[in-house]
């Protein structure tokens, strides 16, 4: 199968209109490319959605290394409500693997998010409201069983981190993450002064959104952050990459349960082997990939651990991006 190179498809992509940017860093250097109206070129800023939980990922890893939580702890042990038992207590590392048995949302934010708080479907879970939630809510299966998506479980291993951190979840990612890797521009609030370079989301028909607040969830998609700072979180797993985060990274990337078709699970990751899957997603070695998605933006993060490519697309509307990132990466390592 013929690969198309990064630039046709950049091209593309940039014939949608859509706020957007995309960044690639390979050996050889790092480049970015700007589509539609954005307030700051290739430095503007994005709602990441999802992708925001490697980072919560990284912090279990790492909290688990220095010894202040383990994999195997129970997540009831950090968290002011705990949540139904079904055969097990639910572990931290079933939290970050997508194997607790919890629902996608927690009990009553569907039909909320439907109707009263569709614009901002997350933001009256304060850590109250979010205790009564988890308390009402049922899993769907013992943890452990089967991969379930779950924003709910990976909200709570964020906020079970920063309890047992003794903070606030965006305290612990400016302590231990971002602020050591000098990020000034990935935070859950917009940075102080740069409000003005946060895109305007837009849903799937071009309407402007205003921001997700996802309050005591923030772990599971909460983080803001612009291209050049998720390139450089992606750069930890680059080879030679050195230090208690890049540790920590690699630890976040060990596959822990297979998915199918030579797709697998990490701490958050989903990890693509080398040589497997869809053909015309088949590459010659692993991948770790997340994407995301809130109201009114869509993202798309992924790095090849054995070269240090890595991909990121930012865009400021509700469409998917998932299938150009992942094309964008076979360009980068098959073309």
């Amino acid at each position: 199968m013929r690969t198309r190179t990064v630039e046709q498809l950049v091209a593309d992509a940039g014939g949608t209109g859509r706020p957007m940017v995309i960044g690639v860093r390979t050996p050889d250097g790092t480049r970015y490319w700007s589509r539609g109206p954005l307030p700051d070129g290739a430095a503007s800023l994005f709602e990441i959605g999802s992708v925001t939980k490697t980072v919560t990922a990284t912090l279990l890893a790492l909290l688990a290394r220095e010894g202040t939580v383990a994999y195997d702890d129970p997540a009831a042990a950090y968290l002011p409500a705990a949540p139904p038992v079904v055969g097990r207590p639910i572990t931290l590392a079933d939290l970050a693997t997508h194997h607790s048995g919890l629902p996608r949302l927690p009990s009553g934010l569907l039909l909320a998010g439907l109707t009263r708080d569709r614009r901002d479907p997350y933001a009256r879970l304060d850590e109250e409201r979010l205790a009564q939630a988890v308390r009402e809510t049922t899993p769907t299966r013992p943890p452990g069983e089967k991969l379930a998506y779950s924003n709910l479980g990976a909200g709570l291993l964020g906020l079970a981190l920063a309890r047992a951190a003794g903070t606030s979840y965006a305290g612990l990612v400016a302590a231990r993450v971002t602020g050591p890797l000098g990020l000034v521009d990935t935070a859950v609030t917009t940075p102080p002064g740069a409000e003005h370079r946060l895109v305007p989301g837009h849903g799937f028909w071009g309407r402007e959104t205003g921001r997700w607040d996802m309050a005591a969830l923030a772990g599971a998609g909460g983080l803001c952050s612009t291209a050049a700072d998720v390139l450089d979180l992606l750069a930890l797993h680059a080879p030679g990459a050195t230090g208690s985060l890049a540790e920590a990274a690699r630890e976040t990337a060990v596959p822990r349960h297979p998915v199918g078709s030579g797709l697998s699970i990490g701490l958050a990751w989903l990890v693509l082997a080398g040589g497997a899957g869809p053909a015309r997603f088949r590459l010659p070695h692993d991948v770790l990939w997340h994407d995301g998605g809130t109201g009114g933006y869509r993202s798309f993060a992924a790095v090849v651990p054995a070269t240090g490519a890595s991909v990121v697309v930012l865009s400021a509307q509700a469409r998917g991006v998932t299938g150009l990132g992942l094309q964008l990466v076979r360009a980068l390592t098959c073309g």
